[in-house]
């Protein structure tokens, strides 16, 4: 999937986004976006290479609510704030795993890392030391099925 089909696939949400803010307060797509230099500014702190499709999807949608779905930011939105680095930091300090976003059991959604580079396959890796399980083949695909539900 590219990401002129995923806009398209997006938005019936964005819509439905727009109507919820103005009726109930809250909209259901609600991104904080990134830079070029907070991406690479994330990647070296990691000290990994993130996903080109990843990265493109943070400049663009960002970080928080998709649907059904949140993905941490790349950079928080304060203090005290969860951030890609931050959860990365206090979860994953060997780097093996970088989580995107919480599955709200203590589990989370993110990318495997081999040599210093993530793949483009989003995974579930288990809090509770379980292999992790393939979840989609990039972060596209991934906000479809689980942020979608399509």
């Amino acid at each position: 999937m590219n990401v002129v089909e995923f806009d398209a696939l997006v938005e019936p949400l964005r819509q439905k986004s727009v109507a919820s803010l103005a009726e109930h307060g809250f909209a259901l797509i609600e991104g904080r976006t990134a830079t070029v230099a907070e991406v690479a500014d994330l990647e070296k702190q990691l000290g990994v290479t993130l996903p080109e499709t990843y990265k493109a999807f943070m400049m663009r949608y960002g970080g928080g609510v998709v649907g059904c779905v949140e993905l941490f930011p790349i950079v928080s939105a304060g203090s005290g704030d969860d951030d890609v680095e931050s959860v990365n930091d206090r979860e994953f300090p060997d780097r093996t795993f970088i989580a995107i976003a919480p599955v709200g059991t203590g589990d989370y959604w993110g990318f495997p890392v081999d040599d210093g580079h993530c793949r483009e396959e989003v995974w579930f890796h288990f809090h509770d030391g379980g292999d992790p399980e393939f979840e989609a083949a990039d972060v596209l695909e991934f906000i479809v099925r689980h942020g979608l539900r399509l």
